[in-house]
């Protein structure tokens, strides 16, 4: 919670403003996640640099109490990020060094929250790790007992137990380890009761508490993996494994989870053959280049035609599909290297063939504009005027040109990736199709809200798939800025308004064959209550089961047509 809390907070620090954020040392126990707060703009400071005039992050290990005051004193501005659990055993250590208590602080003498926790004894601290220091401990009329919050919990216990032996009613035991850390513990050993064939751990090598569960798996002559990111898994590694159980340390952020678990799911994927692996890489290319999301465009954009009761030809549809294709793929290649963390599958297709694939999208786009002049210079003109918006929408110089207006208002919308790409699937598959068929109706309306509440469901449940990424890179979508209970709300709003507008028009024009086409709501929006409720998950299976929405539309078209 503390970590998570830190980086969210730090993000949003360096989205909103215009001066560097220093820290003292890494801001959290993981390097991957420090690396890229550090491309974001976090700069570190040496020990003895100057804080004037600065505005300074507070990490969340916290900081000696001297430290804090020299920086309240000459900082511009405190951003405190400091663990509340690390800031409460302070305030245990504060308050009962008052009162005369020698401390005894259990856990690692270098540890950067235990030498801010030091600062905080003003009777008399020692620092032990095993039970021989205990004779170490010096005399005094009482003792306080805290631990270090992410220090290992049957250590701690066996420690605890010979201090009560020897100082009996003079020792005050804090247990102020964190329930996460706690926990995890706990869940490894009963992985290792269950009979795992392998452990993975993920986190920062630096990482006591993360070290710890690794440890827990070697004691137990369980094949054990301490990794820090994906890449460092191997196929072979799982060869003849039936049982995997992960974890990760307290200060893992989620998107480097769920990163290890679609390479997990990738190598599972493997060993069931070379068939099912072959057709599950297709599918996983065809997801991930939107190949099948530009193909439902095609159908979506043919449903509208025929809904306002016009079937005319495929120029208009084949005109969306190239057309949304062209602006996918631009922006993955424009925006390639924010993927090296969040996706590195959709990275690795992107940069490599980054060339091929720009070629492709302006070959696309070209296309789809020539398609559409043969259906009005109207619709045409719209055409090129969201086309030139797609291409420069992921440009570096029109980001700074729309950050330079200072308008809040449209610096909000311009980075709403979610409303964005909603409204650009509408314009295209939708108004203008209305636009260049000249039709202005009841049934314009209804198939207006249902193409934006499928594509705005849609958007949304792949935002927060992609939250962790999006969110450590700054991109902000809906799930960020909202949170995802006020997301799932507003989705939800969203479809039954969308809904109730598309069948109450179909029922009194009596399209009583397009009422199929209403059942793909429930599927988003269970998929969407479902998808919430998780912290990590494996991005390609929840891609594949949200696009697999658009294969059944593509269905329900072919059904429909021949009804």
């Amino acid at each position: 919670m503390g970590v998570r809390n830190a980086v969210l907070k730090v993000i949003k620090e360096l989205n909103s403003l215009k001066e560097p954020i220093y820290v003292h040392g890494p801001i959290i126990h993981n390097p991957q996640t420090t690396a890229i707060l550090e491309k974001r703009g976090l700069l570190f400071l040496g020990e003895n640099e100057s804080v004037h005039g600065k505005i300074i992050a507070i990490r969340t290990h916290g900081i000696s109490k001297e430290k804090l005051s020299y920086i309240k004193n000459n900082a511009t501005r405190i951003i405190n990020l400091t663990c509340p659990r690390v800031a409460k055993v302070q305030a245990i250590v504060k308050k009962n060094s008052k009162e005369n208590a020698f401390t005894i602080i259990i856990g690692d003498e270098e540890h950067a929250e235990v030498i801010g926790l030091k600062s905080y004894a003003q009777s008399g601290v020692m620092v032990i790790s095993n039970k021989a220091q205990i004779d170490d401990i010096p005399p005094a009329s009482q003792y306080l007992v805290v631990s270090q919050t992410t220090y290992d919990r049957v250590l701690f216990e066996e420690i605890v137990h010979a201090l009560k032996e020897k100082f009996k009613d003079r020792v005050f035991i804090f247990d102020t380890i964190c329930n996460s850390t706690k926990d995890r513990q706990q869940d490894v050993m009963m992985a290792i009761a269950r009979g795992i064939n392998v452990l993975v751990v993920v986190g920062g090598k630096n990482s006591a508490n993360t070290r710890r569960l690794a440890a827990l798996g070697t004691e137990h002559g369980i094949r054990t993996y301490h990794i820090e990111n994906a890449d460092e898994l191997r196929t072979e590694d799982f060869n003849k494994s039936d049982y995997v159980f992960i974890t990760a340390g307290a200060s893992t952020p989620a998107w480097i989870i769920n990163n290890v678990l679609e390479k997990l799911y990738n190598i599972q994927y493997r060993h069931y053959g070379f068939a099912v692996n072959f057709l599950k890489r297709l599918f996983e290319f065809f997801v991930r280049t939107n190949i099948i999301s530009s193909v439902s465009a095609f159908f979506i954009t043919a449903f509208t035609s025929a809904f306002i009761g016009m079937r005319n030809g495929i120029m208009m549809p084949l005109a969306s599909s190239l057309y949304l294709f062209s602006m996918y793929t631009l922006n993955n290649c424009l925006t390639a290297l924010q993927l090296v963390e969040s996706n590195p599958y959709k990275y690795s297709i992107y940069s490599k063939n980054k060339k091929l694939f720009l070629a492709l999208a302006m070959l696309c786009a070209i296309a789809a504009n020539i398609f559409i002049l043969s259906c009005g210079i109207f619709a045409f003109s719209i055409y090129l005027f969201s086309t030139a918006l797609g291409i420069i929408y992921s440009m570096n110089f029109f980001k700074k040109m729309i950050e330079k207006t200072g308008i809040s208002l449209v610096q909000k919308a311009y980075n709403s990736k979610t409303l964005v790409t909603s409204f650009g699937w509408t314009i295209v598959c939708a108004i203008i199709p209305i636009i260049a068929l000249n039709i202005y109706n009841f049934s314009s309306i209804a198939v207006l809200f249902f193409v934006f509440g499928f594509t705005f469901s849609r958007n949304i449940i792949l935002d927060i798939i992609g939250l962790q990424g999006d969110l450590i890179f700054g991109r902000e979508t809906l799930p960020i800025v909202l949170g995802i209970t006020s997301t799932v709300r507003t989705a939800i709003f969203v479809n039954i308004l969308c809904l109730t507008i598309f069948l109450s028009i179909s029922f009194a024009l009596g399209k009583f064959p397009m009422l199929l086409f209403a059942t793909t709501y429930p599927y988003y929006l269970l998929l969407l209550l479902h998808i919430s409720k998780k912290e990590y998950l494996v991005s390609l299976k929840y891609e594949v089961l949200t696009e697999a929405n658009c294969l059944y539309f593509i269905l329900l078209y072919w059904i429909s047509s021949s009804l």
